[in-house]
């Protein structure tokens, strides 16, 4: 570039940069992959790294359905890092479909893709691919040998040992690393010898590798060989050769490893003080207690978990002191190792400890001081189930029974009625353990005292105790016979959430005639629950015998479910809904009719194409008062010529000529026609009315049997009849009981009302509109069937020229006056007065304006009751806090039951229905991660919630493991907890 000038040279240098640092962007940073980029063909995805990210979405998707396009990537791509990503996805997901597919990868031309598939097809578990597997052994490239090495140990194939052995003397070290450790997972003492000539290999990652095989196979003959290991110029193979001593498990190692407590390395000295309390030789105490003041705080840890596993009552002291110790892990091991000893100053230090600022280390006091079982420390153990750590409450509950015995059991029943889910399975637990009979007793009666909803909600616990004790079924039938009601009631409810149904349908039925009504109620509610059509037949036989209405009123509530009805069921609702005497079991039979879907009243088929109509027979009133008539001019008589238009009745034929009702008419002006206002006592509300049943709606009708319309509620200043006696109500198509007498009309001229649009008027043939008008009653709990009570009341039409918006008016018809018929004859030979209704559609009016959708903006003033993006995060940050608190409760529980492991997020959700809900939440992101036991170290787990938008659902992350401390760190850190800064949550209300 010579010939270019300075200043051009520096401008093409600056264009090449920037291209440069476009690309390395562009590579770095490519677009997200999801898991449904995996769904469509990977010859779609044209960059190989989104390919690569797309299978291992797949493969951490857990999603079976995902083998197909995994196995396509695996067969097809073009790229063997796609090809090797592929398998290795497929491992994850543990699905035999990718079997075969596996096994084909163990031919690819790609190194990477065969031992990819090697080791997949090992965390398959299949023991289908060992002869594919023991081929590989021969492959050209130790990265598939090695790969090949380790999945047959994985599998355990005792066959393959021949194979293992010959690849130990393999020309690559990372061959005979594999071989070493497939060799040690095998378990066969027939390793024993290839694995010492192990011991001076070359290479320390090979001799640290055959130490540890060694130690596994526990043969005492490796003692001597992998003592001299203790000597090795390499930190980590003097310190595997310390571990596999203490696995070794031999007194032999005794004096090696006390040797290699002062070695200069802390990795090593660790090693040996565990090896040591390993071996459980007294005579390392000495050694041990002067290590508690090493500089490392994991050399003193160790040491004092050591101490601990002797358990010498002169290291007592050392260990109390090391309480104080500055580092937490230090003060924790030696809590558990003050449980190792029975004495009095090891069970005052505990209690004393219970009073720490530490939650774990007052959880594993109480854990210690359970396994003391000192009596005397009751007291403190049950100071303890009032601990504001769940965890600590968990542990004091697993305790009770083991120290106190029986005298625990006030509190475990106390523990055991909690709010608190994971302290409730916990106490259920502990007190199946007592298995006593006054435990079972005192379970029953706290159930008995439960309400239905709460034994519901309890269930978890309830069950969980039952089912710990044999024979529970057969225990709880014979407490329903106690003579207490406190223990039968338990007793039933306790059948319902044990037995599967309908295995306890008799009791529950037996039940329903004790002479308790708590226990009756109890009885219902289960049978209703566990077998539906039992109840309602028994609903049907039973309910009208029933002698108390509280117990009525449930029992009707309980009545659900429409399919399979009995038809005694409806008859025996209508029969309460009319004649039952409590007025809250009438309103309680109505719902149950309009929930089954039964009809509150069945009127015969009409003989004719009329509408339904109720015909309900006016009964004799009171005389009306002089004061309350108006007096009205004559009015003109019919013509002759005019025939009166018979009055037809619902379901009804049309009778005969029947005779005019008597009433008192007024003439009108011409200009001024005056309807004729027929006015009715009302109903007694004393009494159940079945007739107000509303017709369906049908064609308009005629004019001769127009129905009557509403009258509009009498003026303040109007004069009050005097009351007049209650008046039963006649059913619908049902005679009166006694003739009744015809009714005394008052007749009284008004204008002609104004007709309206939700209302159009209806036009009689009549110079003279009549209508007759009854009063309408106030609605009670049950319209149409159960009027309310109060003493009649009388409406009276006001004489004066204002109009009535309400009334509507049937003007006269050209044709000239129509006479009202008279009433017809009943069966009794009486006549009785009818007055037919046409049920009418209203005209709905449209709204004069919508209400328009409001938008609040950012600066607008939030509305009332919502909540600021500050309070919206101080909630979230509590209610995580809050859930964690309960599921390591519950984890504790799952650990207490299970013997030591801990729940994964299906079994948590199955012991406690509670802990699903934020794992689905909007607002935080939840992680649990469960490992189990192995031999390195105990099962643990660990919870980390994540805010779903850092800074608007939540500002810090949260992580707490199996201590029970909640830690929390800013949401904007590094996504791994490992790289994150946790800082202790002291107090919930700090967030």
């Amino acid at each position: 570039m010579s010939h270019i000038g300075s200043g051009r040279r520096w401008w093409v240098a600056a264009v090449l940069l920037l291209a440069g640092m476009v690309m390395g962007e562009r590579w770095a940073s490519p677009c997200p992959v999801t898991a449904q980029d995996g769904r469509r063909t990977f010859t779609d995805l044209q960059d190989r790294e989104a390919r690569r990210r797309a299978v291992e979405e797949l493969g951490r998707s857990g999603d079976e359905r995902q083998v197909t396009p995994l196995v396509e990537a695996l067969r097809g791509d073009r790229d063997f890092l796609v090809r090797s990503a592929a398998a290795e996805a497929l491992g994850n997901l543990k699905s035999e479909l990718g079997l075969p597919a596996l096994t084909a990868a163990l031919d690819d031309i790609s190194p990477d893709v065969r031992a990819a598939a090697a080791l997949a097809l090992a965390r398959l578990g299949r023991p289908a691919a060992i002869p594919r597997l023991r081929q590989r052994l021969q492959d050209a490239e130790p990265l598939v040998r090695s790969a090949a090495a380790q999945a047959l140990g994985k599998l355990g194939d005792a066959q393959s040992l021949p194979e293992l052995v010959n690849c130990l003397s393999d020309a690559e070290p990372e061959v005979r690393t594999s071989a070493t450790e497939a060799l040690g997972a095998l378990g066969r003492r027939e390793a024993v010898e290839p694995l010492l000539r192990m011991l001076g290999d070359s290479n320390l990652y090979v001799r640290s590798r055959a130490a540890m095989a060694l130690g596994m196979l526990g043969d005492p003959r490796a003692i001597p060989a992998v003592s001299e290991l203790l000597l090795d110029k390499e930190r980590t193979v003097r310190a595997s050769a310390a571990e596999a001593l203490g696995r070794l498990r031999d007194r032999q190692a005794v004096p090696p490893l006390l040797e290699a407590l002062r070695d200069r390395e802390a990795a090593v000295r660790q090693n040996a003080a565990f090896a040591l309390g390993k071996i459980g030789d007294e005579t390392a105490a000495d050694a041990l207690v002067d290590a508690l003041r090493d500089e490392d705080a994991r050399v003193r840890a160790r040491a004092v978990d050591a101490l601990g596993a002797l358990a010498v009552p002169r290291t007592l002291d050392a260990i109390v002191d090391s309480l104080r110790d500055g580092d937490a892990l230090v003060r924790t091991l030696a809590v558990q190792a003050l449980g190792n000893f029975k004495d009095d100053r090891a069970t005052e230090a505990l209690v004393q400890t219970l009073a720490a600022d530490d939650a774990l280390l007052r959880r594993r006091a109480v854990e210690s001081l359970a396994k003391i079982g000192d009596a005397r420390t009751l007291p403190a153990i049950q100071t303890a189930l009032g601990d504001a750590n769940p965890a600590v409450r968990a542990s004091a509950v697993v305790a009770l029974p083991r120290i106190g015995g029986s005298q625990a059991l006030p509190a475990l029943l106390t523990a055991f009625q909690s709010d608190d889910a994971a302290l409730r399975s916990t106490a259920a637990f502990a007190l199946a353990r007592l298995g006593s009979e006054e435990a079972f007793v005192g379970v029953v009666e706290a159930v008995g005292r439960m309400a239905f909803d709460d034994v519901l909600n309890r269930r978890t616990a309830i069950v969980g105790f039952f089912n710990a004790l044999p024979e529970s079924p057969l225990r709880l039938q014979g407490l329903v016979a106690s003579p207490d009601a406190l223990r039968r009631r338990g007793a039933l409810l306790g059948l319902m959430v044990v037995t599967v149904p309908p295995a306890a349908t008799g009791t529950f039925l037996e039940a329903l005639a004790d002479s308790d009504p708590e226990v009756r109620r109890a009885a219902l509610a289960a049978l209703a629950r566990t077998d539906p059509a039992r109840f309602a037949e028994a609903t049907a036989q039973r309910l009208a015998a029933e002698p108390d209405p509280a117990v009525r009123v449930e029992w009707l509530s309980r009545l659900t479910e429409p399919r399979g009805t009995p038809p005694a069921l409806a008859e025996t609702l209508r029969g309460l809904a009319r004649e039952d005497v409590a007025p809250e079991v009438r309103q309680a039979a109505v719902a149950a009719l309009d929930r089954l879907r039964l009809p509150r009243v069945i009127l015969p088929s009409p003989s004719r194409t009329l509408p339904a109509v109720a015909n309900v027979a006016p009964l004799p009133g009171p005389e009306l008062p002089p004061s309350l008539t108006v007096p009205l001019p004559p009015a003109p008589l019919p013509p002759a010529s005019a025939t009166p238009a018979p009055t037809v009745a619902a379901n009804e034929a049309p009778s005969t000529a029947p005779a005019l009702l008597p009433t008192t008419t007024a003439s009108a002006p011409p200009s001024r026609r005056m309807p004729t206002v027929v006015i009715l006592p009302s109903p007694s509300r004393s009494l159940p009315a079945i007739a107000n049943v509303a017709p369906p709606l049908g064609p308009e009708l005629p004019p001769s049997i127009a129905g009557s319309l509403p009258l509009p509620p009498p003026p303040p200043d109007s004069p009050q009849p005097a009351p007049a006696a209650p008046l039963p109500v006649v059913a619908a198509n049902e005679a009166p009981s006694t003739p009744p007498d015809p009714l005394p009309t008052t007749t009284a001229s008004a204008p002609p009302s104004r007709p309206t649009l939700a209302q159009p008027t209806p036009v009689l043939p009549s110079p003279t509109a009549s209508a007759t008008v009854r009063e309408s009653t106030a609605p009670g709990p049950a319209p149409g069937l159960v009027p309310p009570s109060g003493p009649p009341e009388t409406a009276t039409l006001p004489a004066t020229p204002a109009a009535s918006p309400t009334a509507a008016v049937r003007p006269a018809s050209p044709t000239g006056p129509t006479p009202r018929p008279a009433p017809r004859a009943t069966a009794a030979g009486k006549v009785s007065s009818t007055a037919v209704a046409a049920r009418r559609l209203p005209l709905r009016r449209l709204p004069e304006a919508r209400t328009a959708p409001v938008w609040v903006s950012p600066g607008r003033t939030l509305p009332a009751g919502s909540l600021s993006a500050d309070d919206r995060v101080t909630r979230n940050e509590a209610q995580v806090m809050d859930y964690l608190e309960r599921l390591v409760a519950a984890q504790l529980a799952f650990r207490m039951a299970s013997g030591g492991r801990f729940a994964s997020l299906a079994e948590l959700q199955q012991q406690e229905r509670e802990l699903e809900a934020p794992f689905v939440d909007q607002d935080y992101v939840f992680a649990l991660y469960v490992t189990e036991a192995t031999a390195f170290g105990p099962a643990d787990f660990f919870v980390l919630a994540t805010p779903r938008l850092a800074g608007l659902t939540g500002r810090r992350a949260f992580y707490v493991d199996a201590s029970g401390i909640i830690r929390s760190s800013d949401a904007g850190q590094p996504w791994l907890p490992a790289a994150r800064q946790w800082a202790p949550v002291r107090s919930r209300s700090a967030g």
